[in-house]
């Protein structure tokens, strides 16, 4: 459910606030209106115009002692986001963030930026924070390096804006420097697009190639269109009520049409299904998927799939086909974009290319012993991999051995 509004102020409280604000500052003003918390004092205060003399104390980190600690380890030890940490102990994200950042700071070798008595940045601690802005870093990494909030980094980003729009200076590049991550905002037509592209069944990593926007803010924009659909009784493609993926319309395993159409020869041509598998780079699991749907789809046309020749025991043991297991997903990519006949030339040549690099790498001592006692031998003649080597003995003598 929606989080629960606060009430609008009152006359009573707004005379509170232009009385006491300016006189006790804002530690006094928290005094006056308990029903109020201090960010929204503040929020009020500025939005009036109501200025105070009197500075009071940087608010503390609502996370502090072993419940800090704790938050730290979730963070560091178990990969945790800060919004699951902030629901594990009842703050918000951007609490839960601040706290475990700010602490975090100097246990990472960073230097916290100077501050005055009340906690407040100091004018060398704000150039710091300038010159990171002036870099493009992401928010976050401010937040590290330096120890301060999210609403610190911002608030001096938004007068640093100010003044250089005001000196004519160039505008200071985006956080990130443009680069796509959770933290940056997104326009409304981005994050129409992404909605859009889950309408018509694509899957996260998908959307992300296609509009550029990180994987995490997808994820958001997701979970806001599931909740917003399931409250009118519909759901995404591919996708029961509660978001749950049943179907995907395009993703990196999926097993391209002319892949399909070359295993379902293999097939009639009798031969095994793990063989055709592996000589067309697809996963047993979709092969013998593909392979009951193609028998399904023979016998409602009254035909049959015929028997696989099964090869008799061979000395060299299984057949596992030229393409090894972790390029299958680079295969299938290919043979969306350049063709079947082209991706494995590709493949075959990147093959190659990496034996290649492994036969000419320096090898160590260890590994020279371990090839000798494979069977490898010295050579009667060294001939030098390049025309003026600049070898040591090591190396002439790793060429040596084949």
């Amino acid at each position: 459910m929606p989080a629960r509004k606060s009430p609008p102020w009152s006359r009573q409280e707004l005379a509170v606030l232009h009385d006491v604000y300016p006189r006790e500052g804002i530690n006094g003003a928290v005094d006056a209106l308990p029903d109020r918390s201090w960010t929204a004092i503040c929020v009020m205060a500025s939005k009036l115009h109501i200025r105070s003399p009197i500075v009071g104390q940087a608010p503390a980190p609502v996370l502090q002692g072993e419940r800090l600690e704790a938050a730290i380890a979730r963070r560091e030890v178990d990969g945790w986001s800060f919004a699951r940490i902030g629901a594990e102990f009842g703050v918000a994200e951007s609490a839960a963030c601040n706290a475990v950042l700010i602490a975090l700071c100097p246990r990472k070798g960073f230097t916290p930026a100077p501050r005055d008595a009340t906690g407040r940045l100091l004018p060398e601690g704000i150039e710091r924070l300038r010159l990171m802005l002036r870099k493009g870093l992401k928010g976050v990494d401010i937040q590290l390096r330096l120890g301060v909030s999210s609403s610190c980094v911002a608030e001096q980003r938004r007068r640093y804006r100010a003044d250089l729009k005001s000196r004519g200076k160039a505008a200071l590049p985006p956080p990130g420097a443009g680069e796509a991550y959770s933290g940056v905002k997104l326009s409304l037509a981005q994050r129409r697009a992404v909605e859009a592209l889950f309408m018509e069944g694509y899957g996260a990593k998908k959307i992300g190639e296609r509009t550029g926007v990180s994987h995490t803010s997808i994820g958001r924009i997701r979970t806001r269109l599931i909740k917003r659909m399931k409250r009118k009784g519909e759901s995404l493609p591919g996708c029961d009520i509660d978001g749950r993926r049943r179907q995907q319309k395009d993703h990196a395993r999926s097993v391209p049409d002319a892949t399909v159409q070359a295993f379902r020869k293999r097939l009639m041509n009798r031969e095994p299904v793990r063989r055709a598998a592996n000589a067309e780079g697809i996963g047993l699991v979709s092969a013998y998927k593909i392979r009951h749907a193609f028998a399904a789809e023979l016998a409602a046309r009254g035909e049959a799939l015929p028997p696989p020749i099964l090869p008799g025991r061979t000395s060299t043991g299984r057949y596992d086909g030229w393409l090894p297991a972790d390029m299958r997903a680079r295969h299938r990519q290919l043979v969306r974009e350049i063709g079947t006949e082209e991706a494995k030339a590709t493949i075959l040549a990147e093959i190659a290319a990496k034996r290649k690099a492994e036969r000419d790498r320096p090898k160590s001592f260890e590994e020279q012993l371990e090839m000798v006692r494979n069977g490898a031998h010295l050579v009667q003649r060294f001939t030098p991999r390049r025309a003026d080597p600049s070898g040591t003995l090591g190396g002439v003598a790793t060429g040596m051995i084949e």
